[in-house]
């Protein structure tokens, strides 16, 4: 998996067999997967027409599984624990009772491994109760949106040190419904905070949240977006002077280039792409070049930084 955010669209990019209720959503296999943002009073006659304009203009591989919402990209939420990955943008200012008013809650779910079609189809259900139990802690009445669409997307890793786990069911009795459960609820609740600012502002930034587990239980880890220079990044000076902390999590990563990192097996027996070793983003003129090219690949990224001297 790859994702980006480029002209008011979130792409993630692999080789996915998935289920998605989004505007040409169904079930089948898709190499990329956009959520476009659109003005509130956004009213094209033909949607599909308009998503497959918007598909063209990225040059993205097809098939794919599309959506859009009014929700502000930057007001992205990404969630990661070790199973899953979501990506979430939530408006809720057209509730189910409310259809004449912009907003929708979009879900994209992409799991490293293999699920059966009962699986795949109880992964929604799972997801839907976690978006009603963030509103509802949230203090909300209602529990989604006129618009609201759901994609879960698998794709196997092939890591050399163990098969590719393979779900059967996925309700929250189990460990990768958990893992869904758990992601939604985080991604919905900070996203509607940041499209209609609820909280301190101070509070609103981060828009990446990786699950950590240490001797005091688990918890999110919050990462926001780094100033660039000499003592913007909150680790200044353990990383090195001069360096660039854009990108003080990698959205490579996993790259799986052998150059870079290796798989290893982590404690809880899941694998874990181990890169600690990897400056490449840490370079100013890779990191630059990545934030104007985010669908820049990783080949390209080490040639700049080649090019700068550093191998």
């Amino acid at each position: 998996m790859r994702y980006y955010v480029k002209n008011k669209t979130l792409v993630i990019k692999g080789d996915f067999d998935g289920i998605s209720t989004g505007i040409n959503g169904g079930r089948g296999r898709v190499r990329t997967v956009i959520n476009h943002e659109v003005g509130k009073n956004f009213n094209e006659p033909d949607p599909m027409q308009y998503l497959d304009g918007v598909a063209d203009s990225l040059a993205v591989e097809r098939p794919y599984f599309g959506f859009m919402t009014a929700v502000h990209m930057t007001n992205l939420c990404i969630v990661s624990d070790r199973l899953v990955t979501a990506f979430i943008t939530a408006g809720v200012s057209n509730q189910c009772h409310d259809p004449g008013v912009p907003g929708t809650i979009n879900i994209l779910l992409v799991i490293p491994g293999r699920m059966t079609e009962g699986a795949l189809s109880s992964a929604i259900i799972t997801a839907t109760e976690a978006k009603a139990k963030a509103l509802f802690e949230m203090g909300f009445d209602f529990t989604g949106t006129t618009t609201d669409a759901v994609a879960v997307l698998t794709e196997p890793r092939e890591t050399g040190i163990c098969e590719p786990p393979r779900y059967e069911y996925s309700g929250t009795a189990t460990e990768i419904g958990q893992s869904i459960y758990r992601c939604v609820k985080k991604g919905v609740t900070e996203g509607i905070k940041r499209q209609h600012r609820i909280g301190e502002e101070s509070a609103l930034r981060s828009r990446l949240f990786v699950l950590a587990s240490g001797d005091d239980g688990f918890r999110w880890i919050e990462f926001p977006p780094e100033k660039r220079g000499k003592g913007a990044c909150k680790y200044y000076p353990c990383h090195y002077e001069g360096q660039d902390c854009t990108y003080c999590f990698c959205p490579l990563y996993p790259c799986e280039d052998p150059e870079l990192g290796e798989w290893i097996m982590s404690s809880s027996g899941c694998p874990v792409w181990g890169c600690k070793d990897c400056t490449l983003l840490h370079h100013p003129e890779a990191a630059k070049h990545l934030t104007k090219h985010p669908e820049a690949p990783v080949a390209e990224l080490k040639k700049i930084r080649a090019s700068n001297g550093t191998q």
